[in-house]
């Protein structure tokens, strides 16, 4: 039988052992190191796409203190856009709150349109129009009723009887519910085929009215209605509409009028 090499000694042992140990920590330090850079890394990326996707969002959210910019003639705290007969005519008050991504305010629009505009046209009653905000998170972008209400008010602002029509380009091409709804641009065309102006595409972009949506026109809205559409004749909701000429019927009846074709 062949003799074997002498075998390592209980110090050698000992060597080997640390030896095998200082590897293997080495090797999870590394481990480690790695592990803490890519988390790092996907910590930065998610943050990055994060502040890239809601940048306008934030911006937009911190409007500055004080007083909210409201168009020419409107005060601070007047939830409405005023449309019709003046105030103190007499007339009766038909208030409509609207959301351009709400499909039920387009099936309003559909079977109404031609008469609120008749109503407004012709003086029958004073007509206030609240922009709601009410669909903003059914946007995947989270702002479209924000931005068309304000430019809707940003089209008012200029011209009361352009924002009627641009009211009808955005229910005719209005956006599906839960989809990212009309891009800015696409906005803007539709103001600039109702008759606005350079100036208009300024207001829209920088937001000038979105403050007054937020914090006056949306909450009034939550306070009375809630949801959109809704409707109200002299302060009496009015749940009618889905009738063609119904709410002009009832609009006339309430300012003692009768509708064409009707008696009186």
């Amino acid at each position: 039988m062949a003799a074997s090499g002498p075998s390592p000694s209980a110090q050698q042992r000992r060597e080997a052992q640390r030896e095998a140990l200082r590897t293997q920590r080495q090797a999870e330090l590394s481990r480690q190191r790695t592990v803490r850079t890519v988390v790092i890394a996907a910590i930065t990326v998610v943050a990055l796409v994060i502040a890239a996707g809601l940048g306008v969002l934030v911006y937009r959210a911190m409007q500055p203190a004080g007083p909210v910019a409201v168009p020419e003639g409107m005060s601070e705290d007047q939830p409405y856009l005023s449309f019709g007969a003046p105030e103190d005519s007499g007339k009766p008050v038909l208030e409509m709150h609207l959301d351009f991504m709400c499909p039920i305010c387009g099936q309003f629009e559909e079977i109404n349109g031609e008469d609120f505009q008749e109503i407004i046209e012709s003086g029958e009653a004073t007509v206030h129009l609240v922009p709601r905000r009410f669909l903003d998170p059914q946007s995947t972008t989270g702002d479209f009723s924000t931005r068309s209400a304000n430019a809707l008010a940003c089209v008012y602002d200029e011209s009361p009887e352009n924002a009627l029509t641009f009211q009808q380009l955005l229910f005719a091409n209005q956006p599906a519910e839960g989809s990212a709804g009309l891009t800015d641009e696409e906005i803007w065309g539709y103001a600039q085929e109702a008759g606005a102006s350079e100036e208009v595409q300024e207001c829209m972009s920088s937001g000038t009215y979105e403050p007054w949506v937020k914090k006056v026109a949306d909450p009034h809205g939550e306070e009375t209605g809630g949801g959109t559409p809704y409707v109200e004749i002299d302060g009496t909701s009015f749940t009618g509409w889905q009738e063609p000429g119904a709410l002009r019927e009832a609009v006339l009846a309430a300012g003692g009028e009768a509708s064409d074709g009707g008696e009186g």
